[in-house]
């Protein structure tokens, strides 16, 4: 081989080599890591596994613009509304409670620490209660 490739192949290997050694090495935040997995499982809890797989309908039509995001009388099957609605709401509540978490870090300033907890209190059970109203409606619908 002349010089020139020999040159190449080894500027080549060199790469190669950098960059196996910073996939091996490279570690991602914490703050990354812990949205990836709180997306995930509100993802899963929420039913996405099911909006994609089942392709549901997106809600049933009722006439004059209005619509129903859930099927009455059925708590087994959903609706992609509904089924976004509640993946909304477990988000709402997942900050709710990181809200709550993060306000231990500023202890020294109680005015913000009861602030945080406040809203993050609040989150958490507005979240809660539009959950189980949402359920209520799905068992006990009137038209």
């Amino acid at each position: 081989m002349s010089k020139n490739s020999d040159r190449k192949f080894s500027s080549w290997n060199y790469f190669l080599q950098k960059v196996v050694s910073k996939l091996a090495t490279y570690r991602p935040s914490q703050l990354f890591i812990a949205i990836t997995i709180m997306a995930t499982a509100i993802f899963l809890l929420g039913g996405g596994v099911y909006d994609v797989l089942m392709n549901p309908v997106a809600a049933i039509p009722l006439g004059s613009g209005r619509f129903l995001a859930f099927i009455p009388y059925q708590i087994h099957d959903q609706l992609l509304v509904g089924s976004i609605a509640v993946m909304i709401l477990y988000a709402l509540g997942a900050t709710g409670f990181l809200l709550i978490y993060r306000s231990t870090r500023h202890v020294h300033n109680l005015r913000q620490v009861s602030f945080l907890i406040g809203i993050g209190v609040a989150l958490v059970l507005i979240a809660y209660i539009a959950i189980e109203i949402e359920l209520y409606w799905i068992l006990h619908y009137t038209s």
